[in-house]
């Protein structure tokens, strides 16, 4: 049986792409995994069944220096949004095949619009089937409490605009004070989607009760912020039971992530502001409150003190009125009580002289001035003729006093 060597075998296979790739080809596909290395950079590229997401292709390839140099004068911004892990792109690569290091990839150019048309027409897919799902109102329709005291921010702490909204929070002018807790997350690359919606999930089943979710980030391209165009973290803001407040970036594009949150804000630092803003409307109604209840309050007392004075004035109108009442009631029994007595000092004197007169009637010497004469012996008076003794008797007349001897 005839067997070729692997050299044989492989200058063959390297005649064939040499025959068959004279000149660069562009290809779509996915990047894996990136690395940079003196300038130089090595990629994974893998192509992925769109309904599974099986890997179905891989590759490895390289941008060398010079080529290098070149993609980055022509991306300039988008450069490192671009040569990320799990975007997708157009690229021109030179194939080549070496007898030892079997076949490799030499990319020379890379297609930014490939990669910025395809995200769009992702977002635009996400976006309908979120849509579909009836999830672009869940999270609005969550009542964001009227002042906000404890928030949950989703963020890098190394991020700019992590930093700038913790500053602008904490600088208020208000000297208003907010517990603001931390849920480290990517904010950029593929770990950015699993980050997000695992914190989301921390936030809404721990123990503490938060005002409102925060997910902030500073700005960016397009590219950089697309790792929030995802359907899974479109879900997880929409079905949050707590509000979702969004600052990612400063393009004019909304994020999904944007879309679907209860409010949206351009920049952490709106963010912070809005928070503050919602803090002083607050204090602002209670102290209009305060102020509506104090006036009603016044009035109030205001009216009753009226209403006191009424009733005072109207309490001593009655008091002197009767007092006035009772004293000239006072002053007619007073005349009645005088009158009354003086009758009846006068019949008691009419009566007394009366008894007066009778009693000097009765006197024994107004008697004997009658003719009258009275009868004693031994010292007794005598009424009777039986109870006169025999010896010396005294005879009282009015003018004087007989012995009398009887035998």
């Amino acid at each position: 049986m005839e067997a070729y060597s692997l050299l044989e075998l492989n200058n063959y296979i390297k005649r064939v792409i040499a025959l068959n790739f004279e000149e660069a080809i562009w290809i779509e596909c996915e990047i894996s995994s990136v690395s940079e290395v003196r300038g130089q950079v090595y990629i994974d590229l893998v192509q992925k069944d769109p309904d599974t997401q099986v890997i179905v292709a891989q590759s490895r390839a390289a941008i060398w220096y010079k080529a290098n140099l070149f993609i980055k004068k022509k991306l300039k911004d988008l450069y490192d949004s671009i040569l990320t892990q799990g975007i997708k792109i157009k690229c021109k690569v030179e194939v080549t095949f070496h007898e030892r290091y079997s076949m490799s990839l030499s990319i020379v150019d890379v297609d930014a619009s490939y990669t910025l048309g395809n995200l769009e027409m992702e977002r635009q897919k996400i976006i309908s089937e979120l849509k579909a799902q009836g999830l672009f109102e869940t999270n609005k329709e969550v009542p964001l409490t009227k002042t906000i005291r404890n928030v949950a921010v989703i963020s890098s702490s190394t991020a700019a605009g992590y930093i700038d909204f913790t500053n602008q929070l904490s600088s208020n002018v208000y000297a208003y004070k907010y517990q603001v807790s931390l849920f480290q997350s990517a904010m950029q690359g593929a770990n950015t989607e699993s980050d997000v919606c695992d914190a989301l999930y921390k936030i809404q089943n721990g123990y503490t009760q938060y005002d409102c979710i925060v997910i902030t980030r500073g700005g960016g391209s397009k590219l950089d912020l697309s790792f929030f165009d995802s359907k899974k973290i479109g879900e997880a803001i929409a079905t949050s039971t707590i509000p979702v407040i969004t600052g990612i970036g400063h393009e004019i594009d909304l994020s999904i992530a944007d879309l679907v949150a209860h409010t949206s804000l351009k920049t952490p630092t709106a963010i912070a502001n809005f928070i503050i803003d919602r803090t002083l409307m607050f204090e602002s109604e209670c102290l209009s409150v305060f102020a509506s209840i104090l006036q009603q309050a016044q009035g109030k007392l205001k009216e009753k003190n009226n209403e006191i004075e009424t009733a005072s004035k109207t309490l001593n109108y009655l008091t002197q009125r009767r007092v006035l009442r009772a004293e000239q009631q006072l002053k007619q029994l007073e005349h009645t009580i005088h009158s009354s007595t003086k009758h009846k000092l006068s019949t008691l004197h009419q009566q007394l002289n009366n008894v007066d007169t009778l009693l000097t009637s009765y006197d024994p010497k107004s008697v004997l001035k009658r003719g009258y004469a009275i009868a004693s012996q031994g010292g007794k008076t005598k009424v009777t003729a039986k109870s006169i003794k025999k010896g010396e008797l005294q005879i009282q007349f009015q003018d004087g006093i007989v012995d009398v001897i009887k035998g």
